[in-house]
């Protein structure tokens, strides 16, 4: 062979080497995960709040090489109800009922989270926050990201002394019931929040864990006083409005109504977010007290319906304090800036403006938080709840003891429900 031939040929294979190379550099951490396999995830997020956690899950994938099938959608309970009954559950789902996490644990169809989640890591969010099916049983889910839900949002140009008349007039709230198969929801919120204030923590957890019969007058009197708050019009609004557009109506310069009762989420989808402030719902709510320190609280639970050792990796880095830190980071600037119960999240990482701040406060410091009662109850009580908030609303003139008779009934059936458990415990 002559040297210039020798040459081109060394040229050629050089040049090779470099396509393989820039082949696999070009694909970046593609090929990184592919020798680490994938983990597919399951949640609720769509829109700005999906995109945030993409990339949160981008970030994952960079410093793993595994790979992250990511499915959002806003079926999710009927999509992961398929899924499992077809035999081909995601890795890891990403629940916001706690009741359908312990149904699901019940079933033997989640893995206890004992030995992947590290015992310091689980003790940064405490109880409340990491489910059981018992006091002293398996963890099966924890808290990635969490809300405040005893809170009243009003425009910030308003008085905060003008509130409680305002509160007394039923025509100053927005509100909306309406939220596709799960209307009625934000019904059930008020109920539970007027329970809580009204009676306390004990009463609230009895009930919200099958103990207390609906039909108790502390459970009635919460219903009638939500009830005392809606004539014929106002209840009328409420049943046609979506959850979504009823708080829109707060703003602007002669807003039909004043006041929301709704959790911290709802400020994301405010006209101009940064005109919303928030003042406790004791004092406001129909018959409670001012000087109620408890909060109803909620959480979006990540559990792991396949033991993978990607799915273990994924799970350890979506409740570290180092990932939720960056999801804040992430959505810095987003209207729908996300909450932590995971103590070690530090509260300028949960808001940029005093709003967000105290809210994340309330959620770490709070002694006296409970899980939403619908949330933790059974999936067939949870849908009867909020079927009969509808039903009630319809005709607030007509005393809610029948609804309650019927709700009553459907909770005594599930003491002998072994797939429908509810749980021990809803308050920290």
């Amino acid at each position: 062979m002559s040297a210039a031939k020798r040459s081109g040929h060394a040229t050629a294979t050089v040049l090779g080497l470099w396509m393989v190379l820039l082949c696999v550099v070009g694909a970046g951490d593609t090929s990184g995960w592919q020798s680490r396999g994938s983990v597919s995830v399951l949640a609720s997020w769509t829109g700005d709040e999906g995109g945030a956690f993409r990339a949160l899950l981008d970030t994952f994938t960079r410093r793993t090489g595994i790979h992250v099938d990511y499915q959002g959608t806003t079926a999710l309970r009927e999509v992961l109800s398929s899924e499992v009954a077809s035999g081909t559950p995601p890795d890891i789902a990403v629940l916001p009922s706690t009741g359908e996490l312990a149904a699901y644990a019940r079933q033997r169809q989640l893995t206890p989270l004992d030995g992947v989640i590290p015992s310091r890591e689980r003790t940064a969010y405490g109880k409340l926050w990491t489910p059981r099916l018992s006091a002293d049983g398996p963890v099966y889910g924890i808290a990635v990201k969490a809300d405040l839900k005893s809170i009243v949002w009003y425009d910030r140009d308003r008085r905060p002394g003008t509130l409680p008349a305002l509160a007394a007039d039923g025509r100053q709230w927005c509100v909306g019931m309406g939220d596709d198969a799960t209307s009625g929801w934000p019904g059930t919120d008020w109920i539970e929040d007027l329970l809580l204030q009204q009676q306390g923590r004990s009463v609230y957890q009895d009930w919200a864990t099958g103990g207390l019969p609906w039909t108790d007058p502390r459970v009635e009197r919460a219903w009638q006083s939500w009830g005392s708050l809606f004539g014929k019009d106002a209840a009328r609004t409420a049943l046609i409005t979506d959850f979504r557009e009823a708080g829109a109506k707060l703003f602007g310069t002669k807003p039909p109504c004043a006041l929301e009762h709704q959790g911290s989420f709802i400020r994301g989808g405010y006209p101009d977010p940064a005109k919303a402030a928030f003042a406790f719902s004791p004092g406001l709510l129909p018959d409670t007290d001012q000087r109620s320190t408890a909060r109803e609280v909620s959480g979006d639970f990540a559990a792991m319906f396949r033991d993978t050792p990607q799915a273990q990796e994924l799970m350890r880095y979506l409740i570290s304090a180092d990932a939720q830190r960056a999801w804040g980071e992430k959505t810095a600037d987003s209207s729908t800036h996300p909450f932590f119960a995971n103590r070690d999240v530090q509260l300028d990482a949960q808001g940029d403006d005093a709003v967000g701040r105290s809210i994340a406060k309330t959620l770490r410091d709070s002694a006296s938080l409970c899980l939403d009662a619908s949330d933790a109850m059974p999936t067939r009580m949870r849908v009867a709840f909020q079927r009969a908030a509808l039903a009630y609303l319809s005709d607030t003139g007509k005393p809610p003891d029948g609804l309650l008779r019927s709700l009553e009934r459907i909770r005594q059936s599930l003491h002998d429900t072994p797939d429908q458990p509810w749980l021990s415990t809803v308050c920290g």
